[in-house]
């Protein structure tokens, strides 16, 4: 920085504009605003409209929001781009919300890229997908690192993969440049893009230059312990940590599994996912999206609820014959949701479960029992049904239908008992073998509920 300041000092003694602002921004970095001012005031006295800008972000980094407006509506008059977006938050946060949109719209319109990813956001609060996905395309393209990230989502959700790979590598390297130009939120924008195509590692190297450099992180992503089932690494909010603490979030790493993003549909794979969860007071729900493209890690504890757009949710199932008694026992065994669980609060804080896990709202309705607590009874209630084809088994409860392959012998099962057993576990992941390793760890499953369902004919 020194070093620096003396290249630049001849510029400034000779009133060199760029001399100036690069001088005050260093200056600036240093948090010496007075001096940074000095040096900002004389380039924009000069007829710099840069200088006039920075003597705007000076104002609004001193709480100074008339002055900023002022700075800023000259910095407009000169024809400084940038200045718009920039007046147009002046504005919102004066509550001149109108005057904002209305700016924010006019540098949209000129392809300014800070305007556009205002406009986006407040587009997207109104429900305006399509004009809001044009305006985020204008931010993606301005190198905006958070805006080309979430721009692929929305190509995701569009179907486009290739193009959205595109802007996911035009995020990484856009952040990049801008940490390496000394911005640290450039350096946290590089770490969740890392962690968006599964490289924890160098998300975890970026993440660090940026606190490094002064950024303040409100997320964690955790890995998980040991070879245990479910997701290895997880991107929370550091409420949701608290929360939850650690051994709670592991506990949930151990319920979810990386099958498809709940807001695009497209598959996390093998990149870091990010937890959103909706508290409802007692009951909370914990679901899985791509992190930075289709949402960002939090703890909603407002009364509005955010919905999933396009994508179901996962599930995964297969047949097998459960010993007992010397005897084989037909059963569906179901993970009925590998993107969502349950969060349970009581006397003792907040407690991960299953779907239909112990104490789930949709086990108690559902009639289900621990797989711990023996055999449950033959009885009918109406409340599932089981039913057979050619080549697979099938069974419906309220508002979902579970189907897995079946062989011959096991159909004949089903027939000779007239129905089945029903068990809805986490313990299946999306890829997990029809096998007897993969009943056993079922049946070893904390959270494995199960009831029995009579053949409908």
């Amino acid at each position: 920085m020194d070093a620096a300041k003396e290249v630049l000092r001849p510029l400034v003694e000779v009133d060199n504009p760029d001399g100036l602002i690069n001088l005050g921004a260093l200056l600036a970095a240093e948090d010496d605003y007075e001096a940074a001012g000095t040096y900002f005031r004389r380039a924009s006295e000069l007829g710099d409209s840069t200088g006039t800008h920075n003597m705007g972000s000076l104002c609004f980094t001193m709480g100074d929001l008339e002055g900023a407006r002022d700075w800023y509506t000259l910095a407009v008059e000169r024809g400084e781009l940038q200045s718009i977006g920039s007046l147009g938050l002046i504005s919102e946060k004066l509550g001149n919300q109108d005057q904002a949109v209305e700016l924010w719209k006019r540098g949209t319109t000129a392809d300014d890229p800070g305007s556009a990813l205002h406009y986006a956001d407040w587009l997207i609060s109104k429900w305006q997908s399509d004009e809001a996905a044009e305006a985020l395309r204008i931010a993606a393209d301005g190198a905006l690192p958070i805006a080309a990230l979430s721009y692929a989502g929305i190509l995701l959700r569009k179907k486009d993969r290739d193009a959205a790979n595109n802007y996911v590598s035009k995020a990484y390297d856009a952040a990049i440049r801008q940490g390496h130009l000394g911005d640290p939120l450039g350096y946290l924008m590089a770490g969740i893009t890392a962690y968006s195509f599964g490289n924890a590692q160098m998300g975890q190297e970026w993440w660090n230059r940026a606190r490094g450099n002064g950024a303040k992180i409100d997320w964690v992503v955790l890995d998980a312990t040991g070879d245990v089932p479910g997701l290895r690494h997880l991107a929370i909010s550091q409420e949701t940590l608290d929360k939850l603490g650690e051994d709670g979030v592991h506990l949930l790493m151990q319920i979810l599994w990386a099958g498809d993003c709940l807001d695009c549909g497209y598959p996390l794979k093998g990149g870091v996912p990010a937890l959103y969860v909706d508290d409802q007071y007692t009951r909370a729900n914990a679901r899985l999206f791509h992190f930075g493209m289709c949402r960002f890690p939090r703890w909603n504890d407002s009364a509005l609820s955010t919905f999933s757009k396009d994508a179901g949710i996962s599930w995964r199932a297969f047949t097998a014959g459960v010993p007992a008694g010397g005897e084989l026992i037909p059963a569906l065994i179901v993970n009925p949701s590998l993107e969502v669980a349950r969060l349970i609060f009581d006397d003792q804080g907040w407690t991960a479960t299953g779907m239909y896990g112990p104490r789930s709202i949709m086990s108690s309705g559902l009639h289900l029992q621990s797989v711990w607590s023996g055999l449950p009874p033959k009885n009918s209630d109406s409340l599932a049904w089981a039913f057979i084809g050619d080549d697979e088994v099938a069974v419906a409860v309220a508002g979902a239908l579970w189907s897995a392959p079946a062989q011959r012998q096991m159909i004949a099962l089903v027939e000779q008992y007239g129905g089945l057993l029903l068990i809805l576990t986490s313990a299946v992941g999306p890829e997990t073998p029809a096998s007897v390793e993969a009943l056993m760890d079922v049946l070893e499953s904390w959270d494995s509920m199960t009831r029995w369902v009579p053949l409908r004919t």
